[in-house]
């Protein structure tokens, strides 16, 4: 069986060190080379085996994530009196369909926005009908913070609604601070990269401390404090019902793109604050007791920053609201809601880095030599 693989290792090794041509023969060496070549079959084999085992699981979770998963355990958090769930960045894209999508299940809510004239019509919008859940129109109550500001009194946020069953915190309001003095506003353009367009004559140490400094309280800061203040009272709901703190993210935080560095460093550190938060509560409280926490990746949404049309990988803000709404409680640290977005990181993490970071680059050029085009 092992004559033919023996002999040919001893004649390549003959013709290329200087072996003895009929080493293979000799008693004492024959074991050596069987075993040898026996070793590494098996190798081979089990690398094969397990890189097969672990292709099959990611195939069987995707399947069970996205077709088979209940998508309703979002319910144990309408427990208790009066249930609210607060959304920020709440006027608009993700963050408006996000609070319709909760209202609609039934939730009471707490809306936040800078522009009280936005946020009040999206309030009246919502209440104009009742919620699908419970048949009857919700209370939906709101604070005004331009999130990009220094100086918020968050625990003073806080305690305005001391006393409420707040068990569902979505941290969703982010962008960056924009820069229309030179390209014009381009929030009514059909097309996309509107943030990386206001930002393209700009280079990174042109641009003010301030401005920087806007871009990390609006992606970042502004969400940790306020989730920092909310925890006393969460950590009180968690010992009775589920409650739940949610993180929405970007793929930016895993893909260099030019223009919108803070905005990404930003989205990697609310990844690391929800993990180490969802590790911290359990450090001295049982699983079960403890307010759980998960971070949302998301790839491009129909929204205000986006105006193309919606597809399979762009998914419309209403879609991708209840996708997400449907992965609460799912007991994931970190998800992809929207199928479509799935497949998109697919793509980019199986292609070489170098090949991403200069697709991305050339699709900015090309919207911003189009936006000259169009303000010339």
């Amino acid at each position: 069986m092992f004559n033919q693989p023996v002999e040919l290792i001893t004649r390549v090794g003959y013709e290329h060190n200087g072996w003895h041509p009929n080493i293979h023969k000799n008693p004492r060496w024959t074991p050596l080379f069987r075993t040898a070549f026996t070793m590494s079959n098996a190798t081979i084999y089990y690398i094969g085996l397990i890189v097969c085992l672990v292709k099959l699981r990611s195939i069987l979770d995707f399947v069970w994530f996205y077709f088979l998963r209940p998508t309703n355990r979002w319910e144990k958090y309408l427990q208790g009196p009066s249930p609210y769930a607060l959304v920020t960045g709440a006027t608009d894209g993700i963050g408006k369909a996000t609070a319709q999508e909760l209202y609609n299940k039934g939730f009471n809510l707490i809306l936040h926005g800078r522009n009280e004239k936005k946020l009040k019509a999206v309030i009246e919008e919502m209440q104009s009908v009742k919620s699908e859940r419970t048949g009857k129109v919700q209370d939906v109550k709101y604070f005004l913070e331009d999130a990009s500001k220094a100086g918020i009194d968050f625990e003073g946020i806080s305690r305005r609604f001391e006393g409420l069953n707040v068990t569902i915190l979505v941290n969703n309001v982010g962008g960056s601070p924009v820069l229309p003095e030179r390209f014009g506003d381009f929030a009514s353009s059909s097309r996309g990269f509107v943030l990386i367009t206001r930002l393209a004559s700009h280079r990174f140490d042109e641009l003010t401390e301030e401005h920087h400094m806007g871009q990390v309280r609006t992606n970042s800061l502004f969400s940790l404090f306020l989730t920092r203040a909310f925890l006393p009272s969460l950590r009180a709901t968690a010992r009775a019902r589920p409650a739940l703190v949610v993180f929405i993210g970007s793929f930016a935080d895993e893909t260099p793109m030019a223009k919108i560095v803070l905005y990404s460093a930003a989205k990697h550190f609310n990844r690391r604050v929800a993990l180490g938060l969802h590790a911290d509560e359990r450090f001295d409280i049982p699983d079960d007791k403890a307010i759980s926490f998960m971070y949302v990746l998301v790839g491009r949404v129909n929204s205000q920053m986006d105006r193309e049309p919606s597809n399979f990988v762009r998914a419309s803000s209403a879609q991708f609201a209840e996708k997400l709404v449907g992965t609460f409680g799912c007991g994931r640290q970190v998800v992809i809601p929207y199928v479509g977005h799935y497949v998109t990181k697919l793509v980019f993490t199986t292609l070489p880095e170098f090949l991403v970071t200069k697709k991305l680059r050339d699709t900015a050029h090309e919207y911003v030599k189009m936006k000259k085009a169009v303000k010339e």
